[in-house]
């Protein structure tokens, strides 16, 4: 299996404002070696490594410890789009690591939800789909769901992940967030991540049937070719028990497809995506 989304930061990049209920757990370093027990438990054999925070010494540092960890397939870094004169040299700095796949920006810290529209960021946008980088986000609100359709509707030849699932509505209806899955799913350039992300900062915890309609939504609409499932490690561990019950949950999630389909979403897609290599038999699922 590969987990499309996990974390690592060291004391020196732990700077997160963390809601003060789960502060205590989260505010610390989480290093791979932390992850290496649960990760061999889980049968997760490589990782997408994202970065956490809009900052380029955070993403010098993950594309470090890419080099280093073999298990680690790809990087998904920032750098500054709103720069795109010095866009090359950031991405040929992270580049170095040989496993640069990607770009995430947080825009939910981007108090204009028109961010993705500004002429530099698009700018930037279009010489990442020079570069076959894929650009990767997490829309926060509607507002910000639009604009990341409108980036990925803008630029055919750019492979856009939404991450976590696109911030489903757990408990009610499926309402407007179903139908932007839906446009997002017409897009044929757009994937998406089967995991949770700021609502396990909010309370909530790991309930895989409140999950369900929300995951089927998202296959009915996507396919397994275009869905992965993720951990979004370690900060999924202020909501679930342990990474293998995340993964034992997401299993869960996808047992009523076929085998080729649940060994697409549980590995091969995030491997064509992120052109992940050397994982070996990573989409092997659990028995």
């Amino acid at each position: 299996m590969i987990d499309a989304h996990l974390h690592f930061w060291d004391a020196d990049h732990a700077v997160h404002d963390w809601p003060d209920d789960v502060a205590t757990p989260l505010r610390r370093g989480f290093a791979p070696a932390d992850l290496e027990p649960g990760r061999k438990r889980a049968g997760v054999r490589s990782a997408v490594l994202m970065q956490s925070r809009n900052d380029a010494a955070e993403s010098i540092h993950f594309a470090d410890l890419a080099a280093r960890n073999g298990f680690i397939g790809a990087l998904v870094g920032w750098v500054d789009l709103t720069d795109p004169d010095g866009l090359d040299a950031a991405l040929d700095q992270l580049a170095v690591c040989g496993k640069l796949r990607g770009i995430r920006h947080l825009i939910n810290f981007e108090p204009d939800p028109d961010w993705l529209r500004q002429d530099t960021v698009k700018a930037s946008i279009a010489r990442l789909a020079d570069r076959a980088l894929v650009l990767d986000l997490v829309p926060t609100d509607d507002a910000r769901f639009d604009a990341v359709l409108d980036a990925a509707a803008r630029h055919p030849g750019l492979s856009v992940v939404v991450d976590h699932m696109g911030r489903p509505p757990v408990g009610a209806p499926l309402g407007a967030w179903g139908a932007r899955i839906r446009r997002a799913a017409s897009l044929p350039n757009v994937a998406i991540k089967l995991s949770v992300g700021l609502d396990v900062l909010r309370g909530w915890r790991w309930d895989t049937d409140a999950l369900r309609p929300y995951a089927d939504h998202l296959l009915d609409c996507f396919g397994a070719s275009r869905v992965m499932a993720a951990s979004n490690w370690p900060v999924v561990t202020a909501a679930a028990p342990s990474y293998e019950a995340v993964w034992q949950a997401l299993d869960a999630l996808v047992a009523g497809l076929s085998l080729d389909e649940r060994r697409a979403v549980m590995g091969r897609t995030a491997a064509r995506i992120f052109d992940i290599r050397d994982a070996g038999d990573a989409w092997e699922v659990m028995p």
